[in-house]
């Protein structure tokens, strides 16, 4: 057994750019290594690192916003009801910046980076480790292995209220990677790289059933029609050696996050081999960075010990945006953006008060009942009634449909307050300071321009090439826009540009304008004379 190392080239990207393009983040299969030389020189050399795309760039523009396509007044009023009703049903789709989504894009990053760091590709002669595996579509000869001695990465706790958008962060954060990434050190020769793996956690499920649904992540990873890792590790004796198991597999995929959804759904018995200590000793043994998800139900299971919390890495409050009401208010202008309402209705502070009094801030009730105030205003017009859209009207809309959650949205908020100050003993017993990161400034946002722009785009490409689905142009064209921080671009550059994008052509980096005067041989030649 010995280090296996080999020398690679470099992408020349920009430093904002990813290496991969969308399609290849996207595949469900191997997509081949591109490395990025890091900042970092004690990543250099690293392939696992250097192969990861850099954390995005939440300065200009949020990659986690995405707008729908703008309201076209004229065209709506002509539709028939049910039309209506299916037209605000793409408020769905509408993905609004939240404050905690910053935080998550570095963390991520500093916790794969770090783990991979602490591992080592050791090479062998022979496939003794790997003959217990009958399914497999290459071979290998290699594990990423760390040192035992060495201290365990940590990952980070993501909590939060049900519906304030933890999941679909996640989902946004991992779609700018691919998840199954080749390395070709020699001819011929394979090291996959699964870079992420998530695991969702179902309800009362106990850990034999959760290393199955570990077996089962990988193999969609790998895109294994039928399952072949989750039964090898459900043929398994006991929890110990399923344990090993999905060690071994970490090691052999080298294997960067596990990040368990729903985490509060998993059953944490006082039995040794079903706690939380016993994943973190497979954080131990393979260096894998292990992060959780979940509501606040999972907060005392996972931080009843403080061994436990200062394991867990950083904690991620995802409600936190909740009570920022001047956060929340830049929130709702963004949505008013957006209006299937017969006159304009203008976004006031009051307005936008009574709404977080309603959803208590969570930006899945807001766009719920943001949905129902259009609903209702279509229902009530074709019915012949006036409908003024102001506090009365938001409260009776919340009353009508939401009546039942009240209670325990109630019973949010004082939870919330609690666990703010359960936080901040936890964190004096750490010896970490109250140094929360800012929240993220959306006030330079330009909804409607980038809803616009992306539903123009999207209809001139689909028209002409339509192989590509609005999904794919949209996130192309999202890429256009944030370079064009400007607004420089027309629609038909921009449009140009994204189809390169599709069409996977290289993106040409930006020149820096030269300083240099011209010369009088350089107007005379540019003049032709």
């Amino acid at each position: 057994m010995k280090i296996f190392k080999w020398k690679y080239k470099y992408e020349d990207v920009d430093e904002n750019q990813n290496q991969y393009t969308i399609e290849e983040c996207k595949r469900n299969g191997f997509v081949d290594a591109k490395y990025i030389e890091s900042g970092n020189p004690g990543f250099n050399g690293n392939p696992f690192i250097e192969a990861l795309p850099r954390p995005r760039n939440m300065k200009q523009s949020s990659p986690y916003f995405r707008p729908i396509a703008p309201v076209d007044h004229l065209k709506f009023k002509d539709l028939t009801i049910e039309k209506k009703k299916e037209d605000v049903l793409s408020l769905k789709n509408l993905r609004l910046p939240l404050s905690f989504q910053k935080e998550l894009e570095f963390v991520n990053y500093d916790v794969m980076t770090y783990s991979y760091s602490l591992r080592n590709i050791y090479y062998w002669d022979n496939h003794v480790f790997d003959e217990t595996i009958e399914q497999n579509d290459f071979e290998m000869q290699t594990k990423s292995k760390g040192r035992v001695e060495d201290s365990a990465p940590s990952g980070f706790s993501l909590l939060g209220a049900s519906g304030c958008g933890k999941s679909t962060a996640i989902k946004e954060l991992f779609s700018n990677m691919p998840q199954l990434i080749a390395h070709h050190p020699e001819p011929g020769m394979i090291i996959p790289q699964i870079t992420y793996i998530v695991v969702p956690c179902v309800p009362n499920s106990n850990f034999k059933v959760l290393y199955k649904e570990i077996g089962e992540a990988i193999d969609f990873a790998l895109g294994n029609a039928e399952p072949c890792y989750e039964l090898l590790i459900a043929k398994q004796r006991n929890l110990g050696d399923m344990q090993m198991k999905v060690c071994e597999l970490i090691e052999k995929f080298s294997i960067g996050t596990i990040v368990f959804d729903e985490i509060q759904l998993v059953n944490f018995s006082k039995n040794k081999d079903n706690t939380y200590e016993a994943l973190l000793s497979i954080v131990n043994k393979t260096k894998v960075a292990l992060s959780v998800v979940g509501t606040e139900d999972a907060y005392n299971l996972l931080f009843s010990r403080l061994r436990n919390a200062r394991r867990s890495g950083e904690y991620i409050d995802a409600s936190a945006y909740t009570q920022d009401k001047k956060f929340f208010s830049k929130l709702t202008w963004i949505m008013f953006q957006w209006q299937w309402f017969d006159e304009p209705v203008r976004w006031t502070q009051e307005l936008s008060d009574t709404l977080l009094e309603c959803s208590k801030g969570l930006i899945n009730q807001l766009i719920w009942i943001y949905k129902w105030m259009n609903l209702e205003y279509i229902e009530a017009k074709a019915n012949g009634q006036n409908v003024v859209v102001d506090c009365d009207y938001i409260r009776k809309i919340n009353d009508k449909h939401f009546r039942h959650m009240k209670s325990q949205l109630d019973l949010m908020v004082q939870q919330q307050i609690e666990q703010q100050e359960d936080q901040k003993i936890i964190d004096a017993a750490k010896g970490i300071s109250n140094q929360n990161y800012e929240p993220e400034d959306i006030s330079s946002l330009d909804p409607m321009h980038e809803a616009k722009i992306t539903a123009e785009v999207i209809e001139m490409v689909h028209r002409m090439f339509p192989q590509f689905d609005s999904d794919s142009i949209g996130d192309a064209t999202k890429q256009v826009i944030e370079r064009d921080q400007d607004h420089k671009l027309r629609t038909y550059e921009i449009a140009q540009q994204t189809l390169d994008i599709l069409q996977h052509k290289p993106v040409k980096k930006k020149r820096r304008t030269s300083k240099k005067k011209p010369t009088s041989k350089d107007i005379t030649a540019y003049l032709d004379l």
